[in-house]
């Protein structure tokens, strides 16, 4: 009787589980892809840990719309949706997948690579090996300021694959005391060298964007921005930034800036141009003083910027005489301005802090031309005042040369 029981009750037991439900899919991602643009990647899942990770895209992959694509065993469900694109900017999104009974979730994450944005690019071979006083300064600021996201890219090293992921290249080119080039000699032969121009060429014609500080300002002739002038040499082409200077340097009382808002005294005007470009995205921050000289308490007579203290000064100009360009049939001094302007495809930004006639430029924004609409823009900074170390002397208005360089890189880097 014993023996006879038992087995009805085994039988029962099976006649059970055969009668009830179904064994329930095997709570399983099968497969997963993360598709970004024309990219996919392949995910690797780890059912333990309860992750999924994919191979970094490449750096500036838009991570913000990332197509999810999940492969299940037949009746298991995800949340979100398979096909659906995701948000993976703020990092990894949970998906949840079910068989009905039980549920599993993921921490899914799509990242992509970090490559510098920004090229601080020079004649020496690495960035502690830079010997002219103002170029080591401004590097070592805007390293401080950028960390990891600013790299150093020497001549030498400037290819197409160097440039690939920067998006603006400041090249600030200086000379110390007893190193005074000439106009045609400001620019290094590294920097002059066939393959590194049309690299920068190329990368400037797809977008990328210059902030060219100091003689930098001269590498517009490489970079092929200046206007033919009847064919004339670069030297004597009016459309170059022709005030140059690059001496020893002398011991001054003033101090020295620059004027922004360009028509400050009301001069009378053909031009119905707003002259004042105080409020030009790269002067943002920045002080004013209509201070000239600062012992006997002599004044400009209106606010500008300024950007270096009395005392010893290089004198390093590379900017515009827009007197000099040749322009015949302008009316005044800012209707010539105003056509300047329309033949540089530029924007005049701000001239010597004591000038009110618009004379020259001193900062200036090059837009991309109309004949090449996808190229990137340039700041040209070429004003004397614009130094990084005041041999030896500290700078009271430094933060204005940092605050107008920090500005045209952001600025840049958000247009």
């Amino acid at each position: 009787m014993f023996y006879a029981v038992m087995i009805i009750a085994t039988v029962g037991f099976i006649a059970c589980g055969d009668g009830g439900e179904d064994p329930a899919p095997s709570l399983e991602i099968t497969s997963i892809t993360a598709t970004s643009a024309d990219i996919t990647r392949t995910g690797v899942v780890d059912a333990a840990a309860g992750t999924v990770i994919f191979q970094p895209f490449p750096p500036r992959t838009d991570i913000s719309a990332v197509t999810i694509a999940v492969t299940l065993p037949e009746g298991v469900t995800v949340s979100p949706a398979s096909g659906t694109a995701q948000d993976f900017s703020a990092g990894a999104v949970t998906y949840t997948i079910s068989n009905g009974r039980e549920e599993l979730s993921f921490e899914v994450s799509v990242t992509a690579e970090f490559a510098a944005s920004i090229a601080f690019v020079g004649d020496a071979n690495a960035p502690g090996s830079i010997k002219e006083k103002d170029m080591a300064a401004a590097y070592a600021y805007l390293s401080g300021e950028y960390g990891d996201d600013l790299e150093y890219i020497p001549f030498s090293s400037v290819n197409t694959d160097a440039l690939q992921y920067i998006e603006v290249v400041v090249y600030y080119q200086d000379s110390d005391p007893g190193n005074n080039p000439g106009l045609l000699e400001s620019i290094p032969a590294s920097a002059r060298a066939a393959s590194v121009v049309d690299a920068f060429k190329a990368w400037h014609a797809a977008g990328g964007d210059f902030v060219l500080a100091g003689h930098g300002t001269q590498y517009l002739n490489q970079l092929g921005r200046i206007p033919d002038d009847a064919g004339k040499p670069y030297e004597e082409n009016g459309w170059a930034p022709r005030i140059y200077g690059s001496g020893d340097g002398f011991e001054n009382p003033d101090q020295w800036g620059i004027n922004v808002n360009l028509n400050v005294n009301a001069i009378e005007t053909v031009s119905s141009s707003d002259w004042d470009r105080s409020g030009h995205a790269i002067l943002e921050g920045c002080t004013t003083s209509d201070i000239a000289n600062p012992v006997d308490q002599t004044s400009y007579g209106h606010p500008a910027i300024p950007m270096i203290a009395a005392g010893y000064k290089e004198d390093h100009n590379s900017m515009w005489d827009i007197n000099a360009a040749p322009i015949t049939d302008h009316v005044d001094a800012f209707d010539k301005a105003d056509k300047w302007e329309a033949a540089m495809e530029a924007t005049l930004i701000g001239t010597w802090g004591h000038v009110v006639d618009l004379c020259c430029g001193a900062v200036v924004e090059l837009h991309a031309r109309a004949s090449a609409p996808a190229e990137g823009s340039i700041i040209v900074i070429g004003a004397a005042a614009y130094e990084w170390e005041q041999n030896g002397a500290d700078n009271a208005f430094m933060s204005n040369n940092a605050a107008m360089t920090v500005n045209s890189i952001n600025y840049l880097i958000e247009k």
